[in-house]
């Protein structure tokens, strides 16, 4: 009994973390300014991280383990998961190691809390900026420490490049300015398979690759955190043990294109038989003009419901020289259709 009861608490804990951080993030993200944020897996469950600009000074580090809050010109560490940070230390000297590595500025716990300088063994600048333990946050300067010359300037998430930020080269010239996430320069089109599966907010053509996203963390598709996509390109194979998409209010959304024998469990055509708990729900799209799906797609989804998209001209669903099986024994329910759409 207690073993199971360990082994529950095991699988409950990390699960209630993810809610109760999906249940902040929903809050902090209600009114903000700009957001560079990222999908992530923990088993079967899917949260948001990254980098929110609450405001034109003010800064916050969205992630699992610590939601961070900064004021950049005024440096200075506002909250930590919606809380005001009580007895950090200012303007502290404190050693980091035997070698020398020291940490000038903001301290708590005996480690840095805040704003200040890192200085490797040889008491060179290597960082200047907002910093938790060994971690880079929210923003801060990265020096080329040999030469003193600034490696990187702007926004951080973790250690890595996030948000707004530039890049130089060891003269000083200037080698990327722009946005960046998950250490990267960020790429608005984004070619989804089994090595890459990052989506992040800003994406707007996303391709997904043959026989990709076939885990069984891919259980929901709700895409609606990734406003900005307009084209939507999904390969042969994929989204097998899909129960649910619901694509709904993507305002930029132009066109769909779904290949054959995706969204699709049983590949047997003589077995197909509808699952009551699979359903397609497309809505308030409206700049989507084109969706089209190959044969075998969605074959054993039980509803259809295609809503409230007013520029839809073509909706295209299989072959009309064979079977298509695509929402074979679905309800299929079309609303607020144009009389241009064919």
């Amino acid at each position: 009994m207690r073993r199971c009861k360990r082994e529950a608490s095991e699988v409950l804990g990390p699960l209630v973390k993810i809610l109760k951080y999906q249940e902040y993030c929903e809050w902090v993200l209600k009114d903000v300014k700009d957001s560079r944020l990222v999908l992530c897996k923990n088993g079967l469950c899917w949260y948001e991280e990254g980098l929110v600009e609450k405001a034109h000074s003010i800064v916050m580090e969205l992630c699992l383990n610590q939601a961070a809050e900064v004021d950049v010109p005024l440096r200075r560490l506002l909250r930590v998961n919606g809380e005001e940070v009580s007895g950090i230390e200012h303007n502290q000297l404190l050693d980091l190691s035997d070698e020398g590595e020291r940490w000038e500025g903001d301290v708590l716990d005996n480690k840095p809390y805040g704003w200040g300088v890192l200085y490797d063994s040889e008491n060179k600048m290597v960082y200047e900026g907002f910093r938790n333990g060994e971690v880079n946050v929210c923003y801060g300067m990265r020096y080329y420490s040999d030469i003193g010359v600034i490696e990187y300037e702007g926004e951080w998430c973790e250690g890595k490049r996030w948000g707004r930020g530039v890049q130089y080269d060891r003269t000083g010239k200037t080698v990327f300015e722009g946005e960046w996430v998950n250490d990267e320069q960020l790429s608005k089109r984004v070619v989804l398979n089994e090595e890459n599966q990052l989506l992040h907010n800003h994406i707007e053509e996303l391709v997904v690759s043959d026989n990709s996203c076939n885990g069984p963390e891919w259980s929901v598709l709700d895409w609606s955190f990734m406003s900005n996509l307009r084209l939507l390109e999904v390969g042969d194979y994929c989204f097998e043990k899909v129960k649910e998409v619901k694509w709904i209010a993507l305002n930029r959304l132009e066109r769909v294109v779904i290949g054959k024998s995706c969204f699709t469990k049983q590949k047997n055509e003589r077995l197909l038989k509808s699952d009551p708990n699979r359903h397609f729900c497309l809505k308030n799209c409206e700049k989507l003009g084109e969706l089209k799906i190959d044969c075998y797609s969605f074959s054993d989804y039980s509803t259809c419901a295609i809503e409230s998209l007013p520029s839809l001209e073509v909706i295209e669903m299989g072959d009309l020289i064979k079977w298509s099986y695509i929402f074979y024994e679905s309800s299929l329910e079309l609303k607020s259709a144009t009389d241009g759409m064919k």
